[in-house]
């Protein structure tokens, strides 16, 4: 087997694990507009990353750091709703990503891949970050999992019982951060959001309790990410649509199967 499949699958694997479990918290707390927004400002980090000549897992980091900052800080205020924040400030950083990216890029720089994802361009070093990252985010799910889980259900009552939710809800944006900026090499920044939402959405179907639906829904993301490599390589297509695709069709039998069970 080739040494760039070996390293796309282990950073398929790993990104289905941190997709797959922040993923059922963005259903749950119906925050799709937000990882919508917040993987739109991916391009700016992108952008930023390759302006600095830091690189663009640290250029997404930062943006998604101050975009999350922002974005709670304004919505602590209230002077606008959430939507109208989360529209502003993603479309902002998504046409400034462009700007920059088209005055800082060169002659080599492959914006279809960015957009859309790009599994040649995985490197070791990649496979490390993706990795770190998935051992920073399963560790604070496990540590706050209980206050993280009664916030998102039942936020009145977690408030009643004196937990900040404000820092709560910022170490969830923080964590979404995190996740897109180790999701833009596979799926491309347009479409992040999907490997989000769409596994836990399966699950949802099938799941009993929250456990259950964290451990299927990062199952779910497994099989259409290596199904959607696997079309993506053998097709020789882009990636992100190959796994969305994938995505999309069990999403399509589950809820078919839903639908028999109730009838």
């Amino acid at each position: 087997m080739e040494d760039f499949i070996i390293r796309a699958i282990l950073a398929a694997i790993g990104i289905s694990v941190i997709a797959g479990s922040l993923g059922c918290f963005v259903i749950w707390k119906r925050m799709s507009y937000f990882s919508e927004s917040i993987s739109h400002s991916a391009l700016l980090g992108v952008s930023l990353g390759l302006a600095s000549g830091m690189g663009i897992h640290f250029g997404l980091v930062v943006v998604g750091v101050i975009f999350a900052l922002l974005i709670v800080t304004l919505q602590e205020r209230q002077f606008l709703s959430n939507d109208a924040i989360l529209g502003i400030f993603s479309h902002i950083a998504l046409s400034l990503g462009i700007v920059v990216l088209a005055l800082v890029g060169g002659a080599n720089t492959d914006y279809f891949s960015l957009l859309f994802g790009d599994i040649l361009s995985i490197t070791n070093q990649d496979i490390v970050w993706v990795y770190s990252i998935l051992v920073v985010i399963v560790t604070l799910l496990l540590v706050f999992w209980q206050r993280l889980l009664l916030l998102t259900l039942n936020e009145e009552l977690a408030k009643a019982e004196g937990l900040k939710h404000i820092f709560y809800q910022l170490l969830f944006m923080l964590m979404i951060a995190l996740a897109v900026s180790v999701s833009v090499q596979i799926v491309g920044v347009l479409l992040i959001t999907s490997l989000l939402i769409i596994p836990p959405a399966i699950a949802r179907v099938f799941a009993r309790t929250p456990s259950q639906m964290v451990f299927q829904s990062i199952y779910i993301s497994m099989v259409a990410v290596i199904v959607g490599l696997s079309g993506s390589m053998h097709y020789d297509v882009a990636t992100g649509p190959a796994i969305v695709i994938s995505l999309g069709i069990l999403f399509v039998i589950s809820q078919l199967m839903a639908a028999k069970r109730l009838s």
